[in-house]
């Protein structure tokens, strides 16, 4: 099976860059922050919002990485899906910084950075696995 067949058609991966951006803004931004969620995240190690930071932003240089794929070398898809996905969370919080109920944190940016990176590194050893079992069917076809 051919990696093409299994990927959406473009103007969908591109919706799910829209719709995974569209919520982290939503709430980074305009939802007030909840007071409901437990301090500590998995392990205890760090704060929970870091864990959600560091997912949203996994979710988001994941569908970076499918809309950016097609047409460029899996490198140069994982870079530029993690410099994209760092610079929305750099932006976000300047834009966070005025706000009242929220403020600007260099550690939020670190674990969007985890995030992102933690991505772009599972994306890349799928599409490498992938592509090996793909080129290994062919030679075996061609045999």
């Amino acid at each position: 099976m051919e990696l093409d067949a299994l990927r959406p058609p473009r103007w969908l991966r591109w919706l799910a860059v829209a719709v995974v951006a569209g919520g982290i803004f939503y709430a980074s931004v305009l939802d007030s922050p909840s007071s409901g969620l437990p301090s500590l995240g998995p392990l205890g190690v760090f704060g929970i919002d870091k864990w959600l930071h560091a997912f949203a932003y996994a979710a988001l240089a994941g569908a970076l990485a499918a809309a950016l794929a097609p047409g460029r070398t899996p490198a140069v898809v994982a870079a530029l899906a993690a410099l994209l996905s760092v610079g929305y969370g750099v932006g976000i919080e300047f834009v966070q910084a005025p706000l009242a109920q929220r403020h600007f944190s260099v550690a939020d940016m670190v674990a969007d950075g985890a995030g992102a990176f933690v991505a772009v590194l599972a994306w890349r050893l799928c599409v490498g696995f992938v592509g090996r079992r793909s080129s290994e069917r062919a030679e075996e076809r061609e045999v």
